[in-house]
């Protein structure tokens, strides 16, 4: 009976490290970002806004805009902060699975002190919240759309 339990626990054990290797690594899927939004999490001026202390604000006044904000883009000039923002945010729909859209997003908002902004009780975002957003089919006009009701300061 010893036997059978050892098995068993073998089986679990190897169950979870297998499951944690292949979780989604948010600060390696950012890399893909570092383009626009760079390393810093300060953006490119005038163009791509930043990360860094805005998308916990984002993310307090509507948990999925975020997540809609990566799967389909962003078109239309935005105002971050008192600054103005032209850059076209490509969809990552077809790119990222909603476990990497999720590990990115949770590394955005763990990173650059976002994470002493998030309200208290904040939860990660979960890789069923993405999927649930990824069947909305928006376009990058509607998350446009979707941001200016947000009435960010």
């Amino acid at each position: 009976m010893r036997k059978v339990w050892m098995l068993v626990a073998a089986v679990a054990w190897t169950g979870m490290l297998i499951g944690h290797a292949q979780a989604a690594d948010g600060g390696a899927m950012y890399k893909k970002c570092m383009g626009c939004h760079k390393s810093t999490g300060l953006g490119t001026p005038g163009v791509f806004p930043p990360l860094a202390g805005h998308a916990a604000k984002l993310v307090s006044t509507d948990r999925a805009y975020p997540i809609q904000a990566v799967l389909f883009g962003l078109k239309g000039k935005i105002l971050v902060e008192g600054k103005t923002y032209t850059g076209t945010m490509p969809a990552y729909i077809d790119r990222f699975n909603d476990d990497e859209i999720a590990a990115v997003l949770n590394y955005i908002l763990s990173g650059w002190g976002n994470d002493k902004m998030l309200p208290k009780g904040y939860r990660e975002i979960s890789a069923a919240e993405v999927h649930a957003l990824r069947g909305k089919h928006l376009t990058r006009e509607q998350v446009y759309e979707a941001r200016q009701k947000l009435k960010l300061p």
